[in-house]
């Protein structure tokens, strides 16, 4: 009777498994489906803010106007400086622009602006005496990405004006280049838009080296931002492979009877490897973009248990995860992550029929749902979860005890330290508690008030994310 239950609550799991993932199969479908003229609209026209304040700023202004390629629009001064008030900046930025440790506000109050003005990004300069009383314009570009400015540096004031100008086209130009579209987009508009005659094959030598190390296959074809390649908060898939050490204790709470027999181990090692993917990241389909499929797997290697001193008993030990993850970015950098998903628990030592009937084997069944947060500290990044574990099916050891009623909870802390472009190491540490009580009756063989049953993993793994 337990094999045929066995197979009924299987069956149930892949069942739910397979409808959650039809769901986002339809759902995919059916967005492709009405919605066409999105995502086969043309490319939006890019456009940059350039503002900037102190002595001679309107020729500053120019001749940063002077560089900026004819593919680019320019944000009228007065819109950008009516966003910049709306953004809570109603004084000049001044030296706080220049003062690292001290321009935050000022920072995100720009980018609000040039995100007000729909700008691709701003270019933000501020003209002074410098603290060796040399006059400069400091510069700073602001785009809605997070971490380090792509523009941050100051040009000198006090050559002439073709080192200034020759000094702002160092600074700025590679910035401007990568951000402009190119000239080959306006002989498309022009009539070459079968993508068949000279410009089409011009652009496809050329743009592959301007898209192909930051945007991802598909650039923004559909009018969004382009998905940034190794870029957590949008990538398109991530590979993790670790080696895992793992520990396990189930033990008894108010035994009632003799044949209670806890269990510890700790240390083992195992291997897992695990992945993410995002088929509409490169999309910008509201909440289908950052919906993704998970998976996971983890084996130990090489367990035994022993009673005492008897013969060691081969154990088996491993971890299914299967479920869908939601993410989210919240302020530049932070991500957050909604899951849901089946989860399989195996801990199985094989021991003879006496034995058997006193080990504490399970085969979990649960659904999980949870929250995770990976929150940038300095150079690495802190990863944080937070799981709630429904056991749909629990295992032998529980079909002993009568009225067994299962509950869990699970937490993930760690950190994650950047070693490329895309690849990280990680040190994390999972625990799972489930927690079981039980309504023994006088006439049962087994009897106790409830158990617990405790799992922790400290991982080493590294990661690539695409």
């Amino acid at each position: 009777m337990r094999k045929l239950t066995r197979f009924t609550t299987l069956s149930l799991s892949l069942s739910l498994c397979g409808r959650i993932l039809l769901g986002l199969s339809a759902a995919t479908a059916a967005t492709f489906a009405v919605s066409p003229v999105v995502l086969a609209a043309p490319k939006a026209s890019k456009s940059i803010a350039v503002h900037v304040e102190g002595p001679n700023a309107d020729a500053i202004r120019d001749d940063i106007l002077a560089l900026v390629p004819k593919t680019l629009e320019v944000v009228e001064p007065a819109a950008f400086s009516k966003a910049l008030k709306g953004a809570g900046q109603t004084k000049p930025v001044g030296d706080a622009v220049v003062m690292k440790a001290l321009r935050k506000k000022a920072i995100d109050r720009i980018r609000k602006a040039g995100k007000t003005v729909k700008a691709e990004g701003v270019i933000y300069g501020v003209s002074r005496t410098n603290k060796k009383k040399k006059k400069e314009v400091y510069l700073v570009y602001v785009d809605e990405n997070a971490g380090d400015l792509a523009v941050d540096g100051a040009v000198p004031l006090g050559g002439s004006d073709d080192d200034r100008k020759k000094a702002l086209e160092d600074l700025l130009g590679p910035t401007l280049a990568q951000i402009a579209p190119p000239p080959a987009d306006e002989k498309k508009k022009d009539g070459g838009g079968d993508g068949e005659g000279e410009g089409g094959e011009g652009e496809g030598e050329d743009g592959g080296d301007g898209d192909g190390e930051e945007k991802a296959d598909g650039g923004n074809d559909d009018g969004g931002p382009a998905r940034q390649r190794n870029d957590v908060r949008s990538a398109l898939f991530s590979v993790e492979l670790g080696v895992e050490f793992v520990g396990r204790w189930f033990d008894y709470s108010d035994p009632l009877s003799q044949n209670l027999r806890p269990y510890g181990v700790f240390g083992q090692p195992a291997l897992s490897i695990s992945g993410e993917l995002y088929p509409l990241a490169g999309t910008n389909i509201a909440v289908l973009k950052g919906l993704g499929i998970t998976a996971g797997y983890a084996r130990a290697l090489g367990l035994n248990s022993a009673v005492g001193d008897g013969d060691p008993l081969s154990t088996t030990y491993q971890r299914i995860n299967l479920g869908l993850r939601e993410r989210l970015t919240l302020g530049e950098s932070t991500v957050l992550g909604i899951s849901a998903g089946l989860r399989f628990v195996t801990f199985e030592i094989d021991a003879p029929d006496a034995l058997a009937r006193t080990v504490p084997n399970v085969d979990y069944t649960i659904f999980r749902a949870g929250l995770d947060a990976r929150i940038p500290a300095g150079p690495v990044a802190l990863a944080l979860g937070a799981d709630y574990l429904m056991p749909l099916s629990s295992g032998p050891v529980y079909d002993r005890f009568t009225g067994a009623s299962v509950q869990g909870i699970g937490a993930t802390a760690g950190v994650l330290v950047p070693v490329a472009k895309g690849i990280e190491a990680r040190l994390l540490v999972e625990y799972a508690r489930f927690f079981s009580s039980f309504q023994p009756e006088l006439t049962d063989n087994y009897a106790a008030g409830g158990a617990t049953d405790q799992y922790l993993g400290i991982r080493l793994a590294g990661a690539y994310i695409y």
